[in-house]
């Protein structure tokens, strides 16, 4: 090779267009001089990597050139630059497989889609996308609000299938199933994929907004805590589903001979940070009550009541039962709830319950808005047959203290003898619990933003306003609350009410509802012989719990 000739350093600072600093050092080698760029240029994209960029640089010269770094007061550093490597890496380290991206839809139904973990690992090798967990999947927007709970037929008349959101994980909801330990699951906000705003039609991202206005026009921060009633089920050898006992409120009898179900649903609800408070039986049979700890963090009990009921479900499965959460199962049976507790306090305040007022209970609203919210809160046909008289969830229209019949119950502490919180009892699991908790609140601030006056506790001598007795009359109610109405927008507002009316319309028999329940997994065929059986089934159960009472 002819030796190269060296570069003249009495001629002005030439551009050079290079890789890196190897290259100066490799120039002289290649017979590179000042004044032949586009040979330079030829040369090193010649080599083993291509040219990245032009830069200048003083190679022929005594002067030095000085680089500026920012000082460390004014460095900021990216606390989330990483993070989505970092969650891909400990789950693989966990053996997760798969993320289940999820939202709920207006009608409490879990959209999920599974996106294999290697396949987001791959994309941010590739840099294929920069934040492979921001928008990994995207569901048809009707799915959101327009579809009912029976079946995937449109029925909002304001949807359709045309436009598309896009889900947005909140990686603090992140959780490993114990009962599919390959697979964790994150819930998500839904966005307009093109703009990236909040989508209207998100319950999640409604009930977000809701507590943002509390603490920033209001200056008031909620608590919450919830009971979980189910009543679980077990084949008996004629193979029909039956409840596991016949036990009452309170009894031993479930809680003994159902004791390694217990274990193992609490062992699973403490692995995903859950926190229980108590478990108990309840007056159904079968049934038992599981009441999650009072949380300051409203978004994420909201997180946690749909992870615990997707746990009972399937730690049911795993011990050979069915877990039911409907609210009725047997109209000679108590039903199942999800009673809610709440209170506020000031923001910032970790300790100091504002709802407590030793001269009067204030900080509660008059309830005006009870009769729609039961659309929210018991948002089905068979919600509505839990309520009435005898049921223990309240009828008429009041609060009261300490009473069980009330479906506004104001609970005293033990210890300090004050109002501590307040029950709703008018609630179950058929509702969305994003939804429902943010028109519950948005109710209780509107009536403390306008200072209401408190309604006189309900007693015998006044007389108290009945509530809705079905699914469409408080659908009505709901039509005419300006207030809910705007919480909840045009967009949500049309759609759901329409998706509810038709089901108020299509009213199911409940025999066949809880069959339908407890068969879902069943083949056509023989779920047809088993519902026949069952109907049987509770025909005479339900006469053997009338002859009982009567005897009692």
């Amino acid at each position: 090779m002819q030796q190269a000739p060296l570069l003249d350093f009495n001629t002005p600072t030439p551009t050079y267009h290079i890789i890196s600093s190897a290259h100066l050092n490799m120039a002289p080698n290649y017979g590179i001089t000042n004044n032949n760029e586009d040979e330079a240029l030829s040369l090193l994209s010649s080599t083993d990597e291509p040219v990245q960029k032009t830069v200048k640089f003083a190679a022929a010269t005594k002067q030095k050139l000085s680089i500026s770094i920012p000082q460390p007061s004014d460095y900021t550093r990216n606390f989330n630059q990483g993070s989505q490597a970092a969650i891909i890496r400990s789950l693989r380290a966990a053996g997760v497989k798969f993320i289940r991206f999820a939202t709920v839809d207006a009608y409490n139904t879990i959209r999920c889609k599974t996106v294999p973990l290697a396949q987001l690992s791959g994309q941010r090798r590739t840099n294929e996308v920069s934040s492979p967990l921001s928008n990994p999947v995207s569901i048809a927007e009707i799915c959101f609000a327009g579809l009912p709970t029976s079946a995937d037929v449109p029925a909002a008349p304001n949807l359709s299938s045309r436009n598309v959101l896009t889900l947005q994980p909140d990686f603090s909801s992140l959780r490993i199933l114990p009962y599919a330990s390959k697979t964790a699951m994150v819930m998500c906000t839904a966005h307009n994929q093109q703009t990236q705003e909040l989508s209207p039609l998100c319950s999640r991202g409604l009930l977000q907004r809701v507590l943002h206005s509390a603490k920033e026009d209001l200056g008031i921060e909620f608590s919450v805590g919830a009971e979980l009633e189910f009543i679980l089920y077990r084949e008996n050898k004629d193979g029909i589903m039956q409840p596991v006992d016949m036990s009452t409120f309170g009894n031993a009898t479930t809680l003994n001979e159902q004791e390694d179900f217990i274990s193992t649903l609490y062992d699973q609800l403490e692995r995903q940070d859950i926190p229980v408070e108590l478990i108990h039986s309840e007056s159904a049979p079968g049934q038992l009550e599981v009441v999650l700890s009072y949380s300051d963090d409203i978004l994420q009990l909201a997180d946690d009541i749909v992870y615990a009921r997707e746990t009972v479900t399937n730690v049911a499965k795993q011990h050979g039962m069915k877990a039911l959460f409907l609210p009725k199962t047997s109209m000679m049976a108590a039903g199942n709830g999800s009673h809610l507790h709440f209170s506020f306090r000031e923001a910032g305040s970790q300790h100091h319950n504002a709802f407590s007022d030793p001269s009067q209970p204030t900080g509660i609203s008059r309830k005006d808005h009870l009769p729609s919210l039961l659309s929210l809160s018991i948002p089905t046909v068979n919600s509505f047959r839990r309520v009435g008289p005898g049921c223990w969830t309240g009828h008429k229209l009041g609060w009261s203290t300490e009473d069980k019949d009330s479906p506004v119950r104001v609970c005293i502490d033990l210890n300090t003898q004050q109002a501590s919180n307040v029950e709703l009892k008018l609630s179950d699991a058929a509702a969305n619990i994003y939804l429902e908790l943010a028109a519950i609140l948005a109710a209780g601030m509107e009536g403390i933003k306008n200072g209401k006056v408190l309604r006189p506790m309900m007693n015998d001598e006044n007389n108290a306003l009945p509530l809705p007795q079905s699914l469409q009359e408080s659908l009505d109610s709901l039509k005419k609350d300006e207030l809910l109405l705007s919480i909840l927008g045009d967009e949500l507002s049309t759609a759901y009410i329409a998706v509810r009316e038709l089901e108020a319309r299509t009213e199911t028999r409940l025999e066949e509802e809880v069959a339908a329940a407890l068969n879902r997994a069943c083949n056509e065929a023989a779920a047809v012989q088993k519902r026949q059986a069952i109907a049987l089934y509770w025909c005479n159960m339900q006469l053997r719990i009338a002859s009982t009472q009567a005897t009692a």
